[in-house]
């Protein structure tokens, strides 16, 4: 008996052909879900490893890990940052991600294949000089985290070379 196949829609087909490319990979069944952030781990990353830095920072935003072993992350946030003789602040911020994730060990591997992020910067320097930029744009790049991850929880931990990690705390949605 031969099964009968479905028409898959047309934005799936680049996924697909993605994925038969890349290697099979093991993934933790513990972060098939939907993610939200708790806290603002950059924020207080900065504020730990730069003494005197004031970070205020409002984001949201989700990360959802699918079975298929694609992820796809998306938000919005604003934050200002003042220092002795400067200051930035960052308006209008939007991102989006998606790609391939996989898990090695405690290891989270996330592969993007596309994302975009929106928004400005405002910086201001001594003697009130001040410039406006859009957010830097590129490529997003791999990412390699250790994680832990439990029914309701996630944390993972960002190497950042000469400093503190930065970790990120996460609930999961219904």
């Amino acid at each position: 008996m031969t099964p009968t196949r479905r028409p898959i829609p047309n934005p799936v087909l680049p996924l697909l052909a993605l994925a038969a490319a890349l290697p099979a990979a093991a993934a933790d069944p513990c972060l098939v879900g939907r993610w939200e952030p708790v806290g603002n781990a950059a924020g207080e990353w900065m504020q730990r490893n730069a003494p005197g830095l004031q970070v205020q920072a409002a984001q949201q935003g989700t990360l959802e890990f699918l079975a298929d072993g694609t992820y796809v992350a998306g938000g919005s946030g604003q934050a200002q940052v003042a220092a002795t003789q400067a200051q930035a602040e960052v308006r209008d911020l939007r991102f989006q991600a998606r790609g391939t994730w996989s898990t090695e060990g405690t290891t989270l591997v996330l592969q993007p294949t596309a994302g975009s992020m929106d928004g400005t910067m405002r910086i201001q320097g001594p003697a009130g000089r001040t410039i406006e930029v859009p957010m830097p744009r590129g490529a997003a790049q791999p990412q390699r985290l250790q994680y832990a991850c439990s029914s309701d929880g996630l944390q993972t931990r960002m190497a950042v070379r000469n400093a503190t990690p930065v970790v990120q705390r996460y609930r999961r949605l219904p």
